[in-house]
Formats: structure tokens, C-alpha cells, sequence
């Protein structure tokens, strides 16, 4: 008997000790990056819900006046192929100076891919890949914008 008992402590303790909390995401800690055509950017994340089950992810530089704009369905962790009118590039001269759009370049394969999500805290964390284009009519600082190794952290507005 005390045998059993010894080794029922034991176990106890070991599936105690071993047990790791996750941490715990905070509002603070929430962000939208990537390298954008090879350099680091990093933006505030904005989300908004849309119409049905669809997400919008605005990420805002205001250090180069720079945003990015995602909209896609969202249905917890997976990967989402996003859509020719899903994405957009801006680049902003100044405050209220002339703007460049650009869109997602529709011969490249552009995705997200959410890898977390915490249904208590509407968290979640995951990849993006995307790719644009000037807008035809637009100014020229640039042809192309590649957004490569992108990682966010959002919350949800769901």
C-alpha cells in the first residue's frame, strides 16, 4: 500500500512540475510584420469584421506611411489563398500627400496561413505571403512590393 501511494506522489508530482502554461498574449504585444522587398517593416494591427465571417487586417506604418490592407474569410487555424481584390499595398507622401496603390500581384501565390487561435482571448497568430503591383495611374517610387515572412499577432473582433 504504501508503495502505491509513494509512486502515485510521484506521478503526481512529475505531471505537476512537467505542466507549462502557455503565455498569455497581451493587447501590448500585438503586431503585423514582414520583410518587405527584403527589409524589416513592421506595422499596428487594426482588425475589423466585414461582412458575414470575413476579417479585415489593416497593419499601419507611420514611420513611411505605409499600409497594408487583408481581407479573407476567416474560420480559426488554416491556410487562405488570398484573392486578386483581397489585398492592397499603400505608400502615403506625408500626412495628406499624393498616395501609390498597389495590388496583389495575381500571377504569385499570396496566402495566410493561421497557425493559433485562442477562442477565450479571440487571439491569433499565424504567416503571410504576399506579393503586389503598382496600380496602373499610380506615381513611381516602385513596380513591385514583395511581403515576405510575414508573422502577425491580432485579435479578433469576433
Amino acid at each position: 500500500m504504501k508503495r502505491s501511494v509513494f509512486i502515485a506522489a510521484i506521478l503526481f508530482t512529475v505531471s505537476i512540475v512537467s505542466c507549462k502554461k502557455e503565455k498569455q498574449i497581451t493587447a501590448d504585444q500585438l503586431f503585423i510584420g514582414a520583410y518587405r522587398n527584403n527589409a524589416s517593416w513592421l506595422g499596428v494591427p487594426v482588425t475589423s469584421k466585414t461582412s458575414g465571417d470575413s476579417l479585415q487586417v489593416k497593419g499601419i506604418n507611420s514611420t513611411d506611411n505605409s499600409t497594408v490592407i487583408i481581407k479573407m474569410p476567416f474560420h480559426g487555424k488554416g491556410k487562405y489563398t488570398i484573392g486578386a481584390d483581397d489585398a492592397f499595398y499603400t505608400i502615403t507622401e506625408g500626412v495628406s500627400g499624393p498616395g501609390v496603390l498597389y495590388i496583389l500581384d495575381g500571377t504569385k501565390t499570396n496566402t495566410v496561413t493561421v497557425t493559433q487561435y485562442d477562442l477565450a482571448s479571440n487571439i491569433t497568430k499565424g504567416l503571410f505571403e504576399l506579393h503586389f503591383v503598382k496600380a496602373p495611374g499610380s506615381s513611381d517610387p516602385g513596380n513591385s512590393v514583395d511581403m515576405t515572412s510575414g508573422q502577425f499577432w491580432l485579435q479578433v473582433p469576433f
